[in-house]
């Protein structure tokens, strides 16, 4: 007999009790979702790599102590599920890669990689853009499969190149798509909807590429191709990824038509629709048995492996509900008022470099922009101006994505090359980083003084 784990039986249900939850009004239903978010994270907490055991044990002791000063436990049992709307889309979306997979559609992408990849330009172009665009549903995946599939005597001279692109490919992701935890936790706190962020973040994500594409300069060798056996012909692969294409566009379609029509946060109809689409895609490519067992086997092996994020956000929403009960957003919007930093286009360069700067000595971007955003969303201060502060809060988070040598962007792909992530991260995409910020900003203070 195949033995059943606690840890992701108790993270399902505390994300389908959620779920159910945004239907059903009942009493009972929210103590449910605290109850299993915290049998969630205390089932982890052992089997946490010893960093992350460090810190997300210090944030509930400091949340603990912290309401003890105030209200008591029973409200910190209140707080664990504080950020479970974020929780629901990193359990159920990764559902969205068993069709992806069974589909072989990675398959087909990488003939055509092989097919029209003739220079090193071309090679981080496609990357790029593969990377921003499937990426965009199957999250961190996505890179080390990427880099697999590059991974061939054709490319083996532009390592530079392809890790240039996976990275900053995948942080434009942050900026506009609604699978991706930054999306999230700006939706769940300040007073804007997904339909009214996208045109912006995506606009930047375009930006973002095209100005890789320059800072490229003139290089663009040609690549001495080695052809591969395959029995697929070019146009049925090519067939395949615009299928993919489709699906992708049609899924993001769909969000944005459901959350402007229908009373519901994008973080309940995303996993819903994650839940929905996986499900009727993977039975175009395997039977309900196949896909049963594909289940069974997310649920028991891939999950318990998203220890350390499930519990990081587990705690980093305990602990910003800690802060705004022992009234750290009147301390901040104080020091705000007291140092004259009441403009948001000063205040947003500042809150950049608090996320940074913590980010380089391991505190993760979900910690330190929750405690921002539930303390700059409830200030009458910046109460007109919540969609420029998401715009301004998710470039900041977007920067740790490209230079930190602890966000786990930089330390899977300096792990995939066997070299450190502070070479992957911040020697390769600092300039970058600061100029794309430096762009995205300048359009934002344009958005300001015009009145958006």
């Amino acid at each position: 007999m195949k033995r059943i784990y606690i840890r992701p039986i108790a993270a399902l249900l505390m994300g389908f009790t959620y779920l159910i939850a945004q239907f059903i009004e009942h009493p009972v239903l929210p103590t449910l979702i605290s109850l299993f978010a915290t049998i969630t994270i205390i089932s982890f907490i052992p089997y946490l790599s010893k960093t992350p055991m460090i810190l997300i044990s210090g944030l509930l002791i400091l949340s603990a102590a912290l309401f003890l000063m105030g209200e008591g436990l029973t409200e910190m049992f209140r707080g664990v599920r504080e950020n479970v709307g974020l929780l629901a889309i990193f359990i159920f979306v990764p559902l969205i890669s068993l069709p992806i997979r069974n589909g072989q559609y990675l398959d087909y992408m990488d003939i055509i990689f092989n097919y029209y990849i003739k220079t090193s330009r071309q090679l981080y172009a496609y990357l790029k853009v593969s990377l921003m665009g499937i990426g965009s549903v199957m999250n961190l995946g996505t890179i080390p499969i990427m880099y697999h599939l590059t991974s061939t005597p054709s490319f083996k001279d532009y390592e530079d190149t392809r890790l240039r692109a996976l990275i900053r490919g995948f942080a434009m992701s942050f900026l506009w798509s609604p699978y991706f935890i930054s999306i999230a936790l700006i939706l769940s706190y300040f007073d804007v909807t997904w339909f009214e962020l996208f045109p912006y973040g995506f606009t930047f994500a375009l930006i973002g590429i095209l100005l890789g594409f320059l800072m490229m300069g003139k290089v663009n060798e040609q690549i001495d191709i080695v052809e591969k056996d395959h029995d697929v012909s070019i146009q049925k692969a090519k067939r395949k990824l615009v299928e993919l294409v489709l699906i992708i566009v049609v899924m993001t379609a769909l969000t944005m038509t459901i959350e402007h029509y229908v009373d519901l946060s994008v973080l309940t109809i995303i996993p819903i629709i994650a839940i929905v689409a996986s499900t009727i895609w993977s039975l175009f490519f395997q039977s309900p048995g196949e896909y049963v067992k594909d289940l069974y086997d997310y649920t028991q092996n891939r999950l318990p492996k998203m220890g350390n994020e499930l519990s990081l956000f587990i705690a980093a929403g305990t602990f910003g509900l800690a802060i705004l009960n022992a009234g750290a957003s009147e301390w901040i919007i104080y020091f705000i008022e007291s140092t004259g930093i009441t403009h948001m286009l000063i205040l947003l360069p500042i809150l950049a470099l608090i996320v940074n700067g913590l980010s380089f000595v391991g505190i993760h971007p979900i910690i330190t922009n929750t405690a921002l955003a539930i303390t700059l969303s409830s200030s009458p201060i910046f109460e007109g101006d919540h969609l420029l502060l998401s715009l301004g809060l998710l470039i900041g988070w977007m920067m740790t994505i490209l230079v930190s040598p602890f966000s786990a962007t930089n330390l899977m792909v300096g792990n995939l090359t066997n070299t450190n992530s502070v070479h992957v991260g911040l020697k390769m995409n600092w300039k970058y980083a600061l100029i794309l910020y430096a762009l995205l900003y300048a359009i934002i203070a344009g958005l300001y003084f015009i009145g958006v």
